[in-house]
């Protein structure tokens, strides 16, 4: 995809540090999104399949209301997705520009599959309630053969796209999820940017399948913070009588929140282990030992509302796992940042040799040019004023040229060979300025 270079601008290195920041950004709004996104689909495909199996209503209860938790509004999966994603691939084009690493093209590839996903995760949020209508109005005939036939015809139709958009959209996910994530530990493992720099060698590095296990642990433990705090937060809006059924979301979201905060650390250090050398600096280390410490704090809670079956610091478990997100991917940042000095330093020299360019091209700047050196440095060694080097004496030939400086100046630019006692004199690849200033200081000098 050789038309992002074409879109991308030299940046000066005040320019990178704000990509920095916004990549930064970027990931605290879209990270926790799809996490949550792939938790709730997951939990949700999850307790439908033990619905189907079991027939309990607790289940599909609780399968459509985790769906339903995070597709609330389709502008939130525009703003918290497709947006982060388009400046993630932005700040990569910019960053590494020139590079020839293929980050951004694995981001768009990603982008292009979670756009798939929403639309195949939006239609089973919709053919769920579809369904339910159905159901209804199949359990409720009015005598009309024509109109139960197709209220049952369609009712197939819709549970048959119900779970067939359900696993499609959460493949969909799974891929662009993985893609993500592959593509953000390429960028940092600069040592292996040729060997990795391809689609095989991407999808099977060691790195990205560890962090991509560290982003299901992850999504597994947010979501259910997020289940606790919607549910049994102060001033909770969802207004859930079923004491049954808050008891069974209760110590689900306990659960699972409990074990994947007890894995995840082993998971993150795993993870730090295996970076490179040229990524590990001590601004890594504080973060990471700072979010492994938020981990501890949370599982700690999560033991203490399962043993008293309660969830009185369910809030406190949410926001701290928003913090200890912001911790990680400060820690990735600075690993990106170590990793890609090199390549920093090279499109900063870049952005000069542009700058100047530019301003050369509409006159912003003037050429300084030191006649003297380029005598000193090119024509000494062949010319004298007064005697026979290699070439004639300036005494002999500079008369011809008096009043003629142009003249001179094509001479000096493009020579050609003019006395058989002297062997023709090298082009001496001068740029017209500099021919001109060197003939002016020749005839200046010569004349004094």
């Amino acid at each position: 995809m050789d038309f992002l270079d074409n879109l991308v601008l030299p940046q000066s290195a005040h320019h990178m540090v704000l990509l920095k920041y916004l990549l930064v950004l970027t990931f605290i709004l879209f990270i926790p999104y799809i996490s949550v996104l792939f938790g709730t689909l997951t939990y949700s495909l999850y307790f439908k399949k033990i619905y189907v199996n079991k027939k309990e209503s607790i289940y599909y209860k609780f399968s459509k209301d985790l769906i339903d938790l995070i597709t609330f509004n389709k502008g939130i999966a525009f703003a918290l997705g497709v947006v982060p994603l388009l400046s993630a691939i932005f700040c990569y084009a910019q960053l590494l520009h020139l590079s020839e690493l293929n980050v951004p093209e694995y981001l768009i590839i990603s982008l292009l599959f979670f756009v798939v996903s929403l639309l195949f995760i939006y239609t089973y949020k919709y053919t769920f309630h579809l369904k339910d209508i159905f159901e209804y109005a199949s359990t409720n005939k009015q005598g009309n053969s024509n109109i139960d036939e197709q209220v049952d015809d369609y009712k197939y139709k819709t549970t048959s796209l119900n779970q067939k958009s359900g696993i499609y959209g959460w493949f969909t996910l799974f891929i662009s999820s993985y893609l993500f994530i592959a593509a953000l530990q390429l960028a940092v493992d600069a040592e292996k940017w040729n060997d990795l720099n391809n689609f095989l060698g991407l999808i099977f590095s060691l790195n990205a399948l560890v962090y991509f296990l560290q982003f299901l642990l992850f999504s597994a433990g947010l979501t259910s913070a997020v289940i606790l705090y919607v549910y049994f937060r102060k001033n909770n809006e969802k207004e859930e009588k079923d004491k049954n059924y808050l008891s069974f979301v209760e110590l689900f979201s306990l659960r699972t929140g409990l074990i994947s905060t007890i894995i995840l650390p082993a998971i993150i250090i795993l993870g730090i282990m295996l970076k490179p050398k040229t990524s590990l600096s001590f601004d890594l280390f504080g973060t990471a030992v700072i979010a492994l410490f938020i981990i501890l704090l949370i599982s700690v809670f999560y033991y203490i509302m399962l043993k008293e079956s309660n969830t009185k610091f369910g809030t406190s478990v949410f926001y701290l796992f928003v913090i200890t997100l912001a911790f990680l991917i400060i820690k990735d940042q600075f690993a990106f940042d170590t990793a890609t000095k090199k390549q920093f330093t090279f499109l900063a020299a870049n952005y000069e040799e542009y700058q100047q360019k530019l301003q050369e091209e509409f006159g912003l700047i003037e050429e300084i040019i030191n006649a003297e050196d380029i005598y000193k440095g090119k024509c000494i060694a062949c010319h004298q004023f007064d005697r026979r080097v290699v070439g004639p004496p300036y005494k002999e030939v500079l008369p011809k040229y008096e009043e003629k400086l142009e003249e001179l100046a094509q001479f000096i630019l493009n020579p050609v060979k003019v006395n058989p006692e002297y062997p023709p004199m090298p082009n001496q690849g001068l740029k017209p300025k500099e021919a001109q200033a060197v003939a002016e200081y020749i005839m200046v000098t010569y004349q004094k």
